[in-house]
């Protein structure tokens, strides 16, 4: 990292639960088993703590991912979501073994609001906690609270207060419909851990159609939260779900005021981040924060000059953690500093009136970005240097020509 980065010694911080559901969401929900399964085993890889792989009492699709998942996790706890209507179909697909033996750790997800019978006049409570009863001992139960319950504090206590009795492991506060702030996702963590106290874990799980899961998922951390709850690279339904990776890198760069830890390799993130964006054919975009393309990329020329001297002075997050390196781009707002580091770098040292020459050949070519291409610079400064001051199309010329 920088130099500059706070640094605070990770010795007695939690560890945060991270918790990705690419497979369980939007395109990663049906895509075919061969690429969801590559997808599991790169967040395993990653070091993500669990995966949501869907609805296997639901979904045939999903009972197959879980079946070929078996033995193939190393360290990644496979977590299967379920209706409350569903939880005895489950109940008893647990109870079979089957696709649950010989494999890494399952838990459940279960959702208690999405019942039909909810609508019908039925009483929550009772629902969640027969649902509980019945899966809490095939395997442990997270149970996944709508935030909009929020608006309802005693009917939240009261679901609260009833997991808890009838034996759930934790609580996932969700902002499904993504409209959350975050000071009321922190006031509801704070909330929950008043009933909670320390010994329950609770998750929170933000959507991004306002653009602030990041904020509000990192709001939910420092108000007591124990994880996140997302997808790498943000997917999911609408305008997905909160970036694990961003969450994974405030973390680590911010110590001083997200007093955690993970196991995420964060020089992993890219190479998960394509494999997930290959097997679902999306496109991350090349702006994405971390992920994408130009990330660590500037065409700027003050940016560019600023770089070169002090990299702290334009870029936080250093390349080098995300197994990346700095890209110094050449273009149309471009300076003469990168033209003089790439050239220097090709082994060519140029007087000022030489630099001039080159800056204004590329500055009057109808395509700047070509020269980003070390061999189109080069070829270039040679023509310059020949006397052709024409800086038209030039010949893909090896520098060792």
């Amino acid at each position: 990292m920088h130099h500059d980065l706070p640094t605070v010694a990770a010795s007695g911080f939690r560890t945060a639960r991270l918790v990705d559901a690419s497979l369980a969401d939007g395109r990663g929900a049906t895509a075919p088993t061969a690429e969801r399964l590559d997808i599991l085993l790169a967040l395993d890889d990653l070091g993500i703590d669990a995966a949501l792989i869907g609805y296997p009492a639901a979904r045939p699709a999903d009972l197959a991912l879980l079946e070929a998942s078996r033995a193939r996790c190393r360290q990644l706890t496979r977590m299967v979501c379920a209706a409350l209507a569903d939880a005895p179909v489950l109940a008893d697909l647990l109870g079979r073994g089957g696709p649950t033996e010989n494999g890494p750790p399952i838990e459940v997800v279960l959702e208690c609001g999405t019942d039909p019978r909810l609508a019908e006049g039925a009483d929550p409570v009772a629902l969640l906690t027969g649902a509980i009863i019945r899966l809490a001992p095939r395997a442990p139960v997270w149970v996944e609270l709508a935030a909009i319950a929020a608006a309802a504090p005693e009917m939240l206590r009261s679901l609260v207060h009833a997991a808890l009795a009838a034996g759930a492991r934790g609580l996932i506060l969700a902002d499904t419909t993504g409209r959350m702030l975050p000071a009321e996702t922190a006031a509801t963590i704070g909330m929950l851990r008043a009933i909670t106290g320390p010994a329950i874990p609770v998750i929170v799980a933000p959507a991004d159609d306002l653009g602030l899961a990041t904020a509000n998922a990192l709001a939910g951390l420092a108000a007591g939260a124990d994880g996140v709850l997302g997808a790498i690279g943000g997917l999911g339904e609408r305008a997905g779900l909160v970036p694990i990776e961003e969450v994974a890198t405030a973390i680590r760069y911010r110590p001083d005021h997200v007093r955690l830890d993970h196991a995420i390799d964060l020089a992993a993130l890219v190479r998960t981040g394509m494999t997930i964006a290959e097997r679902l054919s999306v496109d991350l975009g090349r702006n994405k924060a971390l992920l994408g393309d130009y990330v660590f990329g500037t065409a700027a020329g003050l940016h560019q000059h600023g770089l070169l001297n002090h990299p702290i002075t334009y870029e936080y997050l250093d390349p080098a953690d995300f197994g990346r390196e700095r890209r110094i781009l050449i273009g149309r707002h471009s300076g003469r500093a990168v033209l003089r580091a790439r050239l220097t770098e090709a082994g060519i040292n140029l007087d000022p009136a030489g630099l001039e020459a080159v800056y204004q050949a590329v500055m009057r070519s109808a395509d700047p970005e070509r020269f980003n291409d070390t061999a189109e610079l080069v070829a270039l400064h040679r023509r310059l240097s020949a006397g052709d001051a024409v800086a038209g199309p030039v010949a893909h010329v090896s520098q060792g020509a």
